[in-house]
């Protein structure tokens, strides 16, 4: 039975936030305490800091040079077609954004509510399945709900790309503007519950996986949540929960309505709930769970009341520190996004270099046959590539993906050929001008070893004579050398 695991775990996972809180938390999971004296945890208690001086700077530096030296790469080797499409400068400067994906009435509505200290009329909270659109909620000086073609019109937002889904999602598709304090911030996307069986795919005429994946890799933080009465994850729920797998670092797990269990169940609950997270996402480590009721009103088990507070008070110091953090993400993805630039460009090449003779065989009609075997010899060309490019295994494209990718691109010969001076540009992003930018905002310390000196000594200068006979002297050691 999970339940000495689930046990453990929570007790481990405790120590990791608060060593000294560690004991606490293993006896209220045991057993009941009494209950808090503090008053209920409140979003306007975790103050809003500014951004430090020089972050716009080095924003706007950042942008140029994504602009000016990756963009053109991108655009030339087909970037958008093999990856990801190019991104746009208010996708580059928007809010961090924290998604909410659940199943069906896991109070992913009522979170938002609690978090942005609001009751709108356009929250639609019912027990049965209510938040039938996206609804992404941003700040404004009032309240306005602005609909998905709109919105992805907007420049104040970052939504340009929704357009790719086309009219049946952006009808699915609305941005509610607020003027409550956290939004200055941070922006919330609320989406509609995952349903089970069929009911997912009837009256829905858009990709909700497809979708959900562009909405987490824009995402600076994914909130899982999940109802304590319903830990059961439907097939469609994990369809949307395997997309997550590439932005797993971004995914945290929310145990809703815990404060509905006691003290005995709530222990097989959270057991349970890692247990399936676990199965599905595949990572090495559980992901970030916090349990407690994301809402206003009073608990109505009292045996964990310290360890409700305790969480919500976890979840509001990571929201608060998304925006502090936004600028290193940035540079972060950034770099990571170079890297797979430059190994694209240099698979596209490599095999653009095996097809110098293509037109001939297209006018021969022979290029279904020519294709047929460059897709067989498609794994030798990218361990040759890696090899003779001296790339990472971890920057290479997924072969599977690139393979499908290529199937579909029309003109072989449209694919750049090598040359070495883009891939050294490349490099010196990664080499030069970053380290150039994170350097006034990483906040690292410079080790003082005496190696780097501020004001090297200038160069011991000579008179004419002195450097005569030196040079005379050279080139009797350099005769005697060759003799």
């Amino acid at each position: 039975r999970p339940t000495a695991v689930a046990q453990a775990s929570a007790i481990v996972d405790a120590r990791d936030r608060d060593p000294m809180a560690a004991g606490q938390v293993s006896a209220a999971m045991v057993g009941p305490s009494a209950p808090s004296s503090r008053r209920s945890i409140r979003p306007s208690d975790v103050l809003q800091q500014p951004a430090q001086s020089g972050e716009p700077v080095v924003m706007r530096r950042l942008w140029n040079l994504y602009a000016d030296a990756v963009l053109p790469l991108e655009q030339r080797s087909h970037f958008e077609h093999f990856h990801a499409p190019a991104v746009t400068m208010e996708e580059f400067e928007a809010r961090p954004q924290v998604l909410l994906l659940g199943q069906y009435s896991t109070g992913k509505t009522s979170m938002i509510k609690w978090l942005t200290s609001s009751d709108s009329p356009y929250f639609d909270v019912r027990p049965q399945p209510s938040t039938d659109k996206f609804m992404a909620v941003v700040h404004g000086d009032e309240e306005r709900l602005i609909y998905g073609n709109a919105a992805a019109c907007l420049p104040q937002l970052p939504y340009q790309g929704l357009a790719t889904f086309g009219t049946n999602f952006l009808s699915s598709f609305h941005a509610l503007a607020m003027p409550a304090p956290i939004l200055k911030e941070i922006t919330f996307i609320d989406t509609p519950g995952v349903l089970s069986g069929s009911k997912q795919r009837i009256g829905r005429d858009y990709d909700f996986a497809a979708v959900a994946s562009w909405m987490a890799a824009r995402a600076d933080l994914v909130l899982l949540t999940f109802d304590a009465h319903k830990l059961d994850i439907s097939d469609e729920f994990q369809q949307v929960m395997e997309v997550l797998r590439p932005h797993a670092n971004k995914v945290r797990c929310v145990l809703n309505k815990a404060d509905q269990i006691d003290a005995s169940n709530l222990v097989r609950v959270y057991g349970a709930l890692l247990w399936n997270v676990g199965k599905v996402l595949r990572t090495p480590e559980v992901a970030r769970v916090y349990i407690s009721s994301f809402w206003d009103e009073e608990y109505r088990f009292q045996d964990h009341v310290k360890l409700f507070d305790e969480d919500k008070e976890a979840v509001l110091k990571e929201l608060h520190a998304l925006p502090r953090s936004a600028l290193l993400r940035k540079i972060n993805n950034f770099v990571g996004r170079v890297r797979k630039v430059k190994a694209h460009l240099c698979v596209a090449a490599h095999i653009r270099a095996q097809v110098p003779w293509l037109p001939h065989v297209r006018v021969l009609g022979r290029e279904s046959r020519f294709r047929k075997s460059l897709n067989e010899q498609l794994p030798a060309l990218f361990a040759e590539c890696q090899r003779v490019r001296n790339l990472s295994p971890g920057d290479m494209p997924d072969i599977e993906e690139f393979r499908r990718c290529l199937a579909s691109f029309e003109d072989l010969s449209r694919l750049p050929q090598w040359d070495p001076r883009e891939a050294e540009r490349l490099d010196r992003v990664i080499e030069v001008d970053v380290p150039g930018l994170i350097s006034a905002v990483g906040g690292v310390s410079a080790v003082e070893t005496g190696l780097r000196q501020a004001n090297p000594p200038p160069p011991e200068r000579q008179s004419f004579f002195s450097r005569m006979v030196g040079g005379k002297r050279k080139r009797e050691d350099d005769d005697g050398l060759t003799t």
